[in-house]
This record gives C-alpha cells, structure tokens and sequence, in this order.
C-alpha cells in the first residue's frame, strides 16, 4: 500500500507558481482587456483619436471656406451665364475697375478683386481693352483674364451696301464706337479734310458739283467688313472707308474692263462694251441709284440698261429713292408732292443724274453702272417698276403703256405695305426706351 501512494505521489503533475497579480497588471487588464491584440489598440488608439481631430478641424475649416467662398469668391451666376464684353479705358485704377465689376454683376465684392490682385502683384498687368467677361466666372477666372492678354482692342464694323451717311453714323452708335451721330455727320462734310484721301472727292470738287449736296461724302464710304480699334475716332473710321473706295475706284474704274470670247473656229473677239463716257463721279452717282433700286444683284446690270437708255434720249430719270433722299424715306408708292419737290436730287424734277450720290453703293452696283446689259440696251427697255413688296422683283417694260399697266396692277400693293410700315414704326416709336 505504501508503495502504491508513492507511485501516484510520484505521478502528480507539479503545481505552477503563478506571478504575483498587481495593481498596475489589474489595471491594464481593465483598460485593454485580456486579449492578444491588447498590443495592437495601444498602437492605434493615439492614431484614431488624432485623425478625428483632424477630420473634425478639416470639417470646420470647410464650412468657414464654403460660407466666405460663397459670399466673396464664387461666380455670380451659374457657369452656362452669357458673356458679356467689359471695356478697360486707359488709365484706370484697380478699384475703379473692381467697382464696375461688382456694378456689371460679373463679381460680388469689389474689396476681394483688389486685395488680390495687389497681393499677386498683378496691378502691373492689367491691360486696357475689350474682354470676353461672364458672371459664370469666379474671382480668379476673371483676374486671369483681365491680366492674360486676351483683351480685344479692335472691333469688327460691317458697311451695307445701300447705307446712306446717316445709317452708317447710326449704326456706329448703335454698337459703341461712337458716342453720337453729330462729329461724323459733320465731317462727312468737312471737304477740305479728306479731299486728299478721295479720288472721288476731288474728282467732284475738280467737277464744281459739291455745292447743294446733304452729304459731300456720300458715295464714297465703302460698304464692307472693317476692322478697327475700339479708341478709333469718328475721322479714323471715315479715313478707313476712303482708303477702301479708292480700292474700289482701282479695281472698277481704272481697270481694262476689255473682254473677249472665242468663237465655233476659235477666233477670239472683242465683247461688245457698253461705251459710257461718264466721269467717276457720275459713276459712283448712278451706281447709288442702281443700288437703291434693285433688290437682286442680277438687275443691277438690267436697271442700269434702263437708265443709260433714258440718259441717252434725254428722257427724265424719274427714279423714286431720288425723290425720297432729302426726306430719308423709303416708299413704295410716292405721292405727286414727292415727285414733284423742287431740289437738287429729285429725278423726276432734275434732267440728268442726280448732284450726288443717294447712298453707299457696292462693287456689283458701281460694276453695273459701267457695264449695263447689253441686250436690254439694244432692245431699248425705258422703264421698271417694283412688283410684289418684299419680292424684291422688277418688272421691265419697253413702252409706256406696258409700264403704267404695271404701275397700275402693283400699286394698291405698294399702298398697303407702307401703311403697314408706317404703322409698324408708330408702334415702335412709342416703346419705352428700356424696351
């Protein structure tokens, strides 16, 4: 029995010492529990808590930017806002630009616009001009664009055909270059300004034929598509369309308009050319009334034939927009009044041409002018009217009977459109001005 007891004394398992449990160990176990990533949480638990400080610093800060963004810095309007064209006059200072600016609504706080361009130092860089602004851009898009280069200094005018002096000075206040119609008109008479600058001109002033005419330059402001500085003057614009009709005068008048055709055997021949022996004056003259009546290039040649046929017969011109120049009408049907007013451009009082020209013609008008149709030369066609209104169609007629049954079948036609034209512009007079 005794050996017994001692072999399983023997066999028991040792019994293990355990480490003394204190105060700090209980305390870690509580904090961190007892688990084997206990390590790994004192590693991250610093981490965490400063990234979420930083989240909650980056939270704040963004709202405090979007709020001042949004009440300083960010665009007027939405980003598909029109463009607008904003003009920097020479001279100008920084808060007199930013002023505008917030005025134009293209920024919303002037304050802003200045602080930042002193602070980029771009104060230097601001350019006078025209630039392409919208309210769809931020304050730095705009400072960007003011300090690129980018400003337009020219601008594009485009001369019609068939505009009298006073159209031309209308439609250059119309869009800005000028600010009113007085200094232009005044130098479109101004002869001994620009008779250097006009083969036209002198040729008239040579002529004698200057004196009783609205405009002494009328006829000879080129109709075309120019472009010019937004600083150019009323003279400099007037100097520009000069130039151009001299061109005009090279390429038309002076040219060797001979032409020849090749006949069945290959035989060249001369083209039969209407011999004219009118002066440059009188061309640009005629071609001014050939621009006035024809609506369509292809009559201008045909109108022409017209009247080179009454001019050679001594036949009065009796052409409408004559009788209607001095008044600055545009009728249809002329009243005996019309037709009968004593005064220098009236064709139906005057025999001959007109003392002038009754608008800016074109190329194809001054062309015509000395090359009129041939066939209707010869076949001696003396008289057109218009047709329908708005057609731009003429009826041609040989006789006189022809043409007064034309006149008769066409005219209540004539009759109504100008008194819906007339009624259209009563309408439009009494429009508010903001309208």
């Amino acid at each position: 029995m005794v050996r017994k007891r001692k072999r399983r004394a023997a066999r028991r398992r040792p019994v293990i010492q355990s480490e003394k449990y204190s105060i700090r160990a209980l305390h870690e176990d509580r904090e961190y529990g007892l688990y084997w990533y206990a390590w790994l949480w004192k590693l991250l638990r610093p981490i965490l808590i400063f990234l979420c400080s930083v989240l909650m610093v980056i939270g704040m800060v963004s709202i405090g930017y979007d709020r001042v963004y949004g009440a300083f810095f960010a665009p007027v309007a939405a980003d598909n806002a029109g463009v607008v064209d904003f003009r920097i006059d020479s001279g100008e200072t920084v808060t007199e630009i930013g002023v505008r600016l917030q005025k134009e609504g293209l920024l919303r706080d002037k304050r802003v616009f200045k602080y930042m361009v002193q602070f980029k130092g771009l104060t230097n860089s601001l350019s006078y001009g025209v630039f392409k602004l919208s309210p769809g851009m931020n304050v730095n898009q705009i400072i960007e664009e003011l300090t690129s280069g980018s400003q337009t200094n020219e601008r594009v005018i485009t001369i019609v055909p068939g505009w009298t002096c006073e159209d031309i000075a209308d439609y250059l206040v119309s869009i800005g270059a000028l600010e009113d119609t007085r200094e232009f008109l005044s130098l479109c008479n101004n002869v001994d300004l620009f008779v250097g600058s006009s083969y036209a001109l002198r040729d008239a002033q040579n002529a004698g034929t200057l004196s009783g005419r609205k405009y002494a330059l009328e006829g000879y402001l080129a109709p075309d598509t120019y472009r010019v500085f937004t600083s150019a003057t009323a003279e400099s614009i007037i100097r520009t369309l000069l130039n151009q009709h001299n061109k005009v005068i090279d390429s038309v008048y002076y040219a060797n308009r001979t032409e020849y055709y090749a006949d069945a055997e290959g035989a060249y021949h001369e083209v039969e050319a209407y011999d004219t022996n009118l002066t440059l004056d009188q061309m640009v003259t005629l071609a001014s009334m050939i621009e006035r009546e024809a609506a369509n290039r292809d009559d201008y040649a045909r109108v022409s034939a017209v009247f080179h046929n009454r001019l050679r017969q001594g036949l009065k011109l009796e052409s409408d927009p004559t009788a209607t120049y001095l008044l600055g009408e545009n009728k249809l049907a002329l009243t005996e009044a019309e037709t009968g007013a004593i005064n220098n451009y009236n064709t139906y009082y005057l025999p001959g041409l007109p003392i002038g020209p009754i608008c800016n013609p074109s190329v194809a008008a001054m062309e015509a002018a000395l090359e009129p149709d041939m066939d209707f030369i010869n076949q001696n066609y003396l008289y057109f009217c218009a047709t329908e209104p708005g057609s731009g169609q003429l009826a041609f007629s040989i006789s006189k009977e022809e043409h007064e049954a034309n006149v008769a079948l066409y005219r209540p036609l004539w009759e109504e459109y100008d008194r819906r034209q007339a009624l259209e512009r009563a309408a439009e007079a009494q429009k508010p001005a903001n309208q």
